[in-house]
């Protein structure tokens, strides 16, 4: 199974490119002008969708950099994990045992023990 992170990616594409073609159907249809003068159809909303449309394109190419580092490396990686489900249904089940009150316990005594034994050691 992918990451969350390539869902992400996969849903900013599907965000962005319907964005980029109202855009495009904006620039034909005069909504939008960048290097003559403000026309009487020119509507100041279609600029939005450009801006979100860059905007997706610049998030999809930050998550994507950032599948060339190690995982925890971003801040993004905390709300869009770029772990399989594989090595992170792993990573949750190691700190689940290293959380194991069980294993505390059995911690605590290897610890007693080794006390109770120095303090012998060094009563003989």
């Amino acid at each position: 199974m992918d990451s969350a992170a390539s869902r992400v990616e996969r849903v900013l594409i599907g965000f962005a490119v319907p964005l980029y073609l109202l855009t495009a159907l904006a620039f034909a249809e005069g909504r939008i002008s960048l290097l003559s003068e403000p026309g009487p159809n020119e509507d100041s909303w279609a600029v939005l969708f450009g801006s979100l449309a860059v905007l997706a394109t610049l998030l999809y190419t930050y998550i994507r950099y950032l599948g060339l580092k190690p995982h925890g490396s971003s801040r993004l990686d905390t709300v869009f994990s770029r772990e399989s489900e594989e090595e992170m249904l792993e990573r949750l089940r190691e700190e689940q045992r290293e959380a194991d009150v069980s294993s505390m316990g059995s911690a605590w005594a290897e610890r007693e023990k080794e006390h109770l034994e120095r303090t012998l050691g060094e009563e003989e």
